[in-house]
């Protein structure tokens, strides 16, 4: 906010940042009604707490018009419609990060817009898919059965392999409709061998295109009608982490991935296969 430093901001209402942080029930009672009204009886059950606990922090919320009675029951105010959809956003979030804590700690996050940063929270049901000693393509064998699976196969990269091409490959002319957003430097390592023999092989399939984005491309993505697959660089390197990514199969999961594809879509252009 120009002019204003969240800093002074918090200042002002940091009793009210404060008492919401605080307390676990206060937390707990915006969350479990974010999903519409509830009696008592049913906070009592999803907080775990007793009517006793809860009427005094209730109390609390209604003297903040947050929370007011509706009936027999206890529901958000339009005040508390505004502020506990952010509070169950950051609370996500923070369980996003606990779950795969090395994941996000040891990997560059710039490549992702901030737009799909801020909806973070819709990987929480994602899980890392690593190489490992006992099982060193365990990646890889992810990544082919995304796209065998597929549908329709959207894809975000800045790296290529010949067996990644190979598989595109396969899946193109077993007629998967596949779009590709590839950074300025892939494209131009792709008008070489061995991609470039492919790329003509594929030059007459409708279901293929590729785009070349004019942003850098900082991440590898796949994403299809059930999958999504997120690999990042290495913080503080140019090293993409071709034995580490996060993959979801969760509708909320794709949504983000196809928005992040489309993201770097719009600032795209197509990449025109010339002739040998």
């Amino acid at each position: 906010m120009k002019g204003v430093s969240p800093l002074e901001i918090y200042n002002e209402c940091r009793d009210d940042v404060q008492a919401i942080f605080r307390s676990r029930l206060l937390t707990q009672i915006l969350i479990a009604l974010g999903s519409g009204s509830k009696p008592l009886s049913a906070l009592r059950d999803v907080t775990g707490s007793s009517s006793q606990a809860l009427i005094p922090k209730i109390r609390q919320l209604e003297a903040l018009h947050y929370v007011e009675s509706v009936r027999s029951d206890y529901a958000l105010t339009p005040i508390g419609r505004l502020v506990e959809p952010e509070i169950e956003r950051l609370v996500t979030l923070m369980g996003v990060l606990q779950r795969h804590r090395d994941f996000w700690a040891e990997h560059d996050i710039e490549g992702i817009p901030p737009g799909s940063l801020r909806d973070l929270q819709h990987l929480y049901r994602a899980e890392v898919v690593k190489d490992v000693e006992e099982d060193i393509f365990a990646v890889y064998a992810t990544f082919l059965t995304i796209l065998r699976k597929a549908s329709w196969i959207h894809g975000v990269s800045s790296i290529m392999s010949p067996v990644h091409a190979d598989a595109i490959k396969e899946v193109v002319m077993g007629g998967t409709p596949v779009e590709l957003v590839v950074s300025r430097e892939l494209a131009h390592r792709l008008a070489a061998e061995p991609y470039g023999t492919m790329l003509e092989s594929l030059k007459g399939y409708a279901n293929f295109r590729i785009y070349v984005s004019s942003s850098p491309v900082r991440l590898g993505m796949t994403v299809t009608d059930g999958f999504l697959s997120l690999g990042l660089y290495r913080r503080g390197t140019d090293t993409y982490n071709t034995a580490r990514d996060i993959v979801s199969t969760d509708t909320a999961a794709v949504t983000w991935g196809e928005q992040l594809f489309q993201h770097y879509t719009a600032d795209s252009e197509i990449l025109r296969i010339s002739p040998k």
